[in-house]
């Protein structure tokens, strides 16, 4: 989980640096917004798929090992 952690705020603060170097060089808020999302727009389908997979993989991992963990006799 720390790692899921690490990973979104890293993708947090990257993409909030990304944006504000944007409004720097001049794009108004709007422009910088899209500027963003454009990577999530050109994604074909097969690349959507295999990261809703890699994510759902993910969280029944951890789902998984909290059950297992609860049931294991100590």
């Amino acid at each position: 989980m720390k790692i899921f952690l690490i990973t979104v705020f890293m993708y947090i603060f990257l993409t909030a640096f990304s944006y504000i170097l944007d409004l720097v060089q001049g794009y108004s808020p709007r422009t910088a917004y899209m500027i963003e999302l454009s990577p999530f727009k050109v994604m074909e389908l097969i690349e959507v798929i295999v990261a809703v997979t890699l994510i759902a993989f993910f969280f029944l991992q951890s789902v998984f090992q909290i059950f297992t963990k609860k049931r294991s006799p100590k």
